[in-house]
């Protein structure tokens, strides 16, 4: 007979992991950290260094003891503030996420504990072994799919059920996908190791139950990842070059000889372009930004005159690097973007990938002759024009950097445009980013 509370019957908890590691976990079973540490068996790790650390040492007081790390985790919630922050950060692609489920029945396993907060501050949760427990969880958090939560809220929103060591592949009751296609990925990867007991369910598959961070914003993109993580935006980078030169091989007719007769025509009339005209005076709700849309970009342009890398480069450099300057928030248009929110324009991570279509369509319709090197560094420099300030600031990974296999040049262009951008923020910021510059730099 289950010992669970009948109103909590019928219900999951879920354990989030990246795809990459599904395959090993279709054939092992979900094991507990410190498990996967003794077989040696490497995984692809979401959580930051400093989390894990409070886990592997945080001491379990009931149910199985030893430390949390000695449990598979697993949330009672499907919408994770986890996942936002690492959303938030670029630090994943989020179709590459899973949610493993299991009914809440696990729970009556011999050991398994339960807390009513997330397992990693420094402070540690209460932890519960008695399932009549489980009403002195905060319950209208856990269900609750808003996104924004104080830093309290979020920790219960976050309560975890652990179950000691193992959980076998047959108990698995769904896997819930991103899309289709990823459920088609995972569907052909079940029956390839035999475990066709386990459903692969999209979004929702329950009512009220939803787990996946959304463009809902926009109308006509609800269905899209709220922001490109590092896989995928540098597969589009690098299919919109390829692209680029496509189009360039048409006959066509073009509106600037060069990059120098563009920028010359862009410094008399800010919307030369349509994509600068789709951000010309649009507002902007981020407190970090003082000024609309287009008085940043003009910021940022006369900005990046004063680097030291713009003053020691070429002439052709340096007009590649103003229209850098120029192009690097257009992905923040157009205004119709905004209608939804009075027209003025939310803080938006996912611009940069959001300014590759429109860098295609300048780069093949607008510029006769520009160098196959300067079609790649001009994409390179708009669609992560943010990656430095990221990393120092925001808890990007270093690694994103290393992976697009830049030159010691295309480095020092990267730092050039975030100087320029950052300066035009904040000059505290300003300034930080000149004292760990050459830190990072020693990283990459």
């Amino acid at each position: 007979m289950s010992k669970i509370p009948d109103i909590y019957k019928g219900r999951y908890i879920f354990h989030m992991t990246h795809i990459d590691n599904l395959e090993s976990i279709l054939s092992h079973g979900l094991l507990c950290h410190n498990e996967c540490k003794r077989q040696n068996i490497n995984y692809h790790d979401i959580a930051h260094q400093s989390i894990q650390d409070r886990r592997a040492n945080m001491t379990v007081p009931c149910g199985a003891g030893g430390s949390v790390h000695d449990y598979v985790p697993f949330y009672f919630s499907a919408l994770n503030p986890m996942l936002l922050a690492r959303l938030n950060t670029k630090s994943i692609d989020q179709p590459m996420m899973v949610f493993i489920g299991l009914k809440i029945d696990a729970l009556e396993r011999a050991g398994a504990v339960f807390t009513d907060a997330s397992a990693n501050t420094t402070i540690p949760p209460v932890f519960f072994d008695d399932l009549a427990d489980l009403d002195k969880l905060s319950w209208p958090l856990i269900r609750n799919n808003k996104w924004k939560y104080s830093d309290d809220e979020r920790h219960k929103k976050m309560a975890e059920a652990l179950i000691p060591h193992s959980v076998k592949v047959e108990d698995f009751d769904t896997i819930v996908v991103f899309n289709n296609s990823v459920k088609e990925y995972v569907s052909q990867m079940i029956s390839r190791v035999g475990c066709d007991n386990i459903r692969v369910d999209l979004d929702n598959f329950q009512p009220g139950l939803h787990f996946f961070f959304t463009k809902f914003f926009f109308p006509d993109r609800t269905n899209e990842t709220l922001v490109a993580g590092p896989r995928f935006l540098k597969g589009y980078f690098e299919q919109n070059i390829t692209e680029i030169h496509k189009l360039r091989q048409q006959e066509r007719r073009y509106r600037f000889n060069d990059v120098a007769e563009l920028v010359y025509a862009i410094d008399n009339d800010f919307c030369t372009l349509k994509e600068l005209r789709g951000i010309h005076n649009l507002e902007t709700d981020n407190p970090s930004h003082h000024e609309s849309v287009s008085d940043h970009t003009k910021r940022v342009a006369a900005n990046i005159q004063t680097t030291a890398y713009f003053l020691q480069s070429s002439t052709d450099r340096q007009n590649l690097l103003k229209l850098t300057a120029y192009l690097h928030d257009i992905g923040k248009g157009p205004k119709e973007k905004w209608v939804q929110n009075g027209g003025k324009q939310k803080i938006y991570p996912d611009h940069p990938a959001d300014s590759i279509p429109m860098l295609k369509r300048i780069l093949s319709e607008e510029i006769r002759n520009i160098s196959d090197e300067d079609i790649r560094l001009l994409n390179l420099l708009v669609i992560y024009h943010d990656i430095v300030g990221d990393c120092m600031m925001k808890g990007r990974n270093t690694e994103e950097i290393k992976n697009l296999s830049l030159s010691d040049d295309d480095l020092d262009a990267l730092f050039c445009i975030a100087e320029a951008d950052i300066k035009s923020i904040n000059s505290l910021w300003h300034s930080n980013f000149m004292r760990e510059k050459d830190s990072l730099i020693k990283k990459l």
